[in-house]
């Protein structure tokens, strides 16, 4: 398998898969997982682009006899893969010591005796790793109160009147209804004052014709 080969699958990966992002402490550790998609994995490769760079660095494969070969430049009292899962098909990754020249994207890549299998599972999401940065907080979330709403008449709806014409229109209808009642209650006052003087009146010319 080729350098160009493998770069055109971790190109695939960063641009088609998630990634996982990891925040591990300096001089802490972390574990990365490869799981086989269909259980018939029998080999995985552990791939790097540190930060800065612009070429992947092999770093190690094993099998699930866990018979590992690593690059020549791997630190391997800090680095150490393993087959810990028969059953699930699952390699890891453990990196301990972890400084600021660990930072990048990690991945794997499995070899499967399927060839049925989609090769795209084969490569499963990567990890960003960025030793020593903290986990980022999302904002707190915040309640807007409802605003009131005026309703104002049938009338204000209208597409053709503006808001400002609907204000005024409501404020000179209730004057004008103010209005109207209280010429009507004066109108009544008047007439029940003038009543009596009417009924004397009317008794004075009875007694008159008698």
């Amino acid at each position: 398998m080729t350098l160009n080969h493998i770069w055109s699958f971790l190109c695939f990966l960063t641009a088609a898969s998630a990634v996982t992002v990891k925040y591990p402490s300096i001089n802490g550790s972390e574990t990365l997982n490869c799981e086989c998609p269909d259980h018939q994995c029998q080999k995985v490769y552990w791939y790097r682009l540190l930060k800065n760079r612009d070429t992947p660095e092999f770093l190690m494969h094993t099998d699930v006899f866990n018979k590992a070969n690593y690059a020549k430049n791997v630190e391997q009292n800090r680095f150490k893969t393993a087959f810990i899962d028969s059953t699930k098909g699952i390699f890891t990754l453990r990196i301990t010591g972890i400084q600021e020249k660990d930072a990048g994207f990690y991945a794997c890549l499995l070899i499967s005796h399927n060839s049925a299998q989609d090769p795209k599972d084969l490569m499963p999401e990567g990890y960003s790793i960025r030793p020593g940065e903290s986990i980022p907080t999302l904002p707190p979330t915040t309640v807007k109160n409802p605003k009131r709403v005026n309703r104002l008449p049938n009338i204000c709806k209208s597409n053709h009147q503006s808001p400002k014409g609907c204000k005024s229109l409501v404020l000179w209808s209730g004057i004008a209804a103010v209005l109207l009642l209280v010429v009507i209650l004066i109108s009544t006052l008047y007439y029940f004052s003038r009543l009596p003087k009417k009924c004397r009146h009317r008794f004075a010319k009875k007694q008159q014709l008698r």
